[in-house]
């Protein structure tokens, strides 16, 4: 049989097989938002000649043909094999079948017209009903399946030993691969009959019950495991996915059965996720791709979306592809090429997992773009586990923040830092007024929605990352106020909270996103908001970036809870200066060879807070929040932060300028600015930000830091 290769095309034309290519370095989202949808399958193997009639043009598909060596190798293969003489004939029909299959796949790939006439033909009734027919005979195979690989091999040198024929083995001991072989080939022809053939599309999704047992077989954690049947599941896997590809009525009827099915057996798409194999999972991402991703029909695509933030079926999803995507950066992450070449991951497995990696990014981006950020978000929330009262768990157990969550927010830290890029490329190189460089979707509730569920998509956007922080600071506020050593108490009796970890990581990449935002607007604010009278409505990311920014400028509570985590993160974790006394080393290593190894620059005075942090160290927590403080001045920044047209005089702002910002929003911009300042001022938040220019080796403050100015 030949290897098997899979393209993700826009037709159906074979091109390079992506696993042939170079591996590249570390994923990065710039790769990833290039990715062209809808994506289809096909074959990418052009190596099987095929007979052709005197024209060139090889003919339709013999049904019938198919059916009799169909039933042929399903009456030698029922039989067992008793003899040598059958085994032989089970070995030719096997091949006769495997020749026709792929024959016929391949041509379905290199000619469209003949997708089409085999679409409209009994014949691809036919294969649908082989397919059926021939699951009793791979389920008695699988039934008296092959050992383990490892037993496998131990039995073949035992066998060369007593010199037994290699056919004899092959018939005798793997039925069950020939079953999947056969069995992957029926998909594949399914497969590239449907792939841009809206005709075969509708029949196979009429027909979809005869197939549903043979795909509920194939998912099966047992099946999905066997690496015999590795080629089959992703077969199937891809017919699903051009099953759906740019066919509405085709995806309605079908997202509720594969995706959001009631019964979680029944869920195909989330028991392909699982796959250990990362070509299945990327197809089953397709799957999902293709079934967001539908330009032309924004109100289905929008639903989809929703319910997949807010649905059981939806947060398994969810769940699994942010594990599959934190597994991966791992993986990735620790690929370093100095590493033994034993140990490195080989190069066409790195490449899937890069692959991989993207399409999971282009999901999350797409709930990022149609405003579910903070809906997804909170449906990652942990839950708490229902206990009596008895044995409720302690306070400090309850969790606070998920690693889902975690992972989730790393892809929107790098949307949004993606989106601030592009925005920053199309200013400098367009010249045109009003150019606009991405545009994002921002739906209003459909009909069907209830008053509940129209409320809750109105925050459901970019807006609510304001809430989450405000929550995670009040938790960490408090946890670091119950942590810190009192006078006269020792530190042993002031217990530190695990759950801060968590919450510092998540904070941080709050923090971060936020920045995003505020220097994408560049310091415009936009009276204008998310909510629109006409049933669909686009904005550009600038414009979304300044509406989000006069937002966080305008919520006094926001402003004040910056303020004071700024404040209590000063009293937890003091400033540690890099230059320390004499025998003020705390890592154990001895003081002498660390004030060698860091002479006192010529000028250089060491600093009270270096003396300090040596010598109530016993005083201190551990944990010092690294660069939680730098990233509150560089947020408070982005809120005080004056573009140059904002510090004209208002006679000079009466026009507009290149961006569009007329003299009124101007103004607006002035006056959140001034409110920001004398606000921060008043809650004692300037003697802050001046302590910051103490050095800090958990605050470290780098050149790229972008310049703020105040229009003061």
């Amino acid at each position: 049989m030949p290897a098997s290769r899979w393209n993700a095309l826009f037709d159906v034309a074979p091109k390079k097989d992506p696993d042939t290519t170079t591996p590249t370095s570390t994923p990065s989202p710039t790769a990833f938002r290039t990715a062209p949808f809808p994506l289809r399958w096909t074959d990418g193997s052009s190596a099987m000649a095929f007979t052709a009639d005197g024209s060139g043009i090889a003919e339709v598909a013999d049904g019938k043909l198919l059916l009799d060596l169909l039933e042929q190798y399903k009456t030698l293969a029922s039989s067992g094999f008793p003899s040598v003489e059958q085994a032989a004939d089970g070995v030719d029909s096997y091949q006769h079948l495997e020749a026709h299959l792929t024959h016929f796949s391949q041509r379905l790939v290199r000619d469209e017209s003949k997708r089409t006439l085999f679409a409209t033909s009994p014949d691809f009734s036919t294969v649908i009903e082989a397919l059926a027919a021939f699951f009793p005979l791979f389920q008695q195979s699988q039934e008296v399946r092959p050992p383990s690989p490892k037993l496998r091999d131990q039995d073949a040198v035992r066998d060369d030993l007593r010199e037994t024929p290699a056919d004899h083995q092959d018939t005798l001991k793997h039925p069950y691969q020939r079953a999947c072989g056969i069995a992957t080939l029926l998909f594949r022809v399914i497969r590239n009959a449907m792939a841009g053939c809206s005709d075969a599309q509708d029949r196979l999704c009429q027909r979809f019950d005869v197939l549903a047992p043979f795909l509920d077989n194939i998912t099966r954690y047992h099946t999905l495991n066997d690496p015999d049947a590795t080629l089959l599941a992703r077969s199937a896997v891809q017919m699903l996915s051009n099953l759906i590809t740019a066919n509405r009525q085709v995806q309605r009827q079908m997202w509720p059965r594969i995706v959001a099915a009631p019964r979680e057996q029944e869920r195909l798409s989330l028991k392909f996720l699982s796959s250990p194999d990362t070509a299945t999972q990327s197809a089953a991402q397709i799957l999902l791709i293709n079934f967001l991703r539908t330009p032309s029909w924004n109100q289905d695509a929008h639903e989809r979306c929703y319910e997949l933030c807010t649905s059981v079926a939806g947060r398994q999803l969810v769940e699994s592809l942010l594990s599959t995507s934190e597994s991966i950066m791992l993986r990735t992450a620790s690929a370093k090429p100095d590493e033994p070449v034993q140990e490195q991951e080989p190069d066409s497995e790195i490449q899937g997992l890069v692959e991989s990696l993207g399409f999971v990014y282009t999901i999350f981006a797409t709930l990022f773009e149609r405003g579910c950020t903070s809906l997804v978000l909170s449906s990652l929330a942990p839950i708490d586990e229902i206990s009596s009262s008895h044995s409720s768990p302690s306070e400090s157990d309850l969790p606070v923040i998920s690693s889902s969550q975690l992972t989730l927010l790393k892809l929107l830290d790098s949307w949004l830092h993606l989106q601030q890029k592009l925005v920053a490329e199309t200013a400098s190189a367009s010249t045109e007024q009003g150019a606009s460089p991405r545009v994002l979707e921002f739906l209003e509730a459909p009909s069907s929605f209830s008053n509940v569920e129209a409320k809750l998509l109105r925050k459901a956007g970019l807006a609510g990352l304001l809430d989450a922080f405000l929550s995670l600071s009040r938790f960490a506020r408090s946890a670091m106020a119950r942590g810190i050593a009192r006078n006269g108490t020792s530190p042993d009796q002031q217990p530190q909270d695990r759950r801060l970890i968590g919450v510092h990581h998540g904070l941080l990449l709050l923090l971060q996103s936020l920045l995003s935002i505020g220097m994408t607007a560049d310091g415009w604010s936009d009276e204008g908001t998310f909510s629109s009278a006409t049933a669909h409505s686009t904005r550009s990311f600038v414009d979304v970036a300044r509406a989000l920014l006069s937002q966080m400028r305008s919520n006094h509570e926001f402003v004040d809870e910056l303020v004071e985590l700024l404040d209590e993160t000063h009293q937890y974790a003091p400033a540690l200066s890099p230059f320390r006394r004499a025998g003020a080393a705390t890592d154990g290593t001895d003081s002498s060879e660390t004030d060698e190894q860091r002479p006192l620059p010529q000028g250089h005075a060491l600093s009270s807070t270096g003396r300090a942090a040596h010598e109530a160290k016993d005083a201190q927590p551990s944990y010092g929040f690294d660069h939680l403080k730098r990233d509150i001045v560089r947020v408070l920044g982005s809120l005080v932060y004056a573009p140059t047209r904002a510090a004209k005089s208002d006679a000079d702002a009466s026009s507009s300028d290149q961006n569009g910002v007329d003299a009124h929003q101007s103004t607006h911009t002035k006056d959140q600015i001034r409110e920001v300042q004398d606000r921060v001022r008043e809650k004692g938040g300037l003697f802050h930000v001046l302590n910051m220019t103490v050095l800090d080796e958990r605050n470290p403050c780098k050149s790229d830091v972008h310049p703020m100015r105040c229009c003061r």
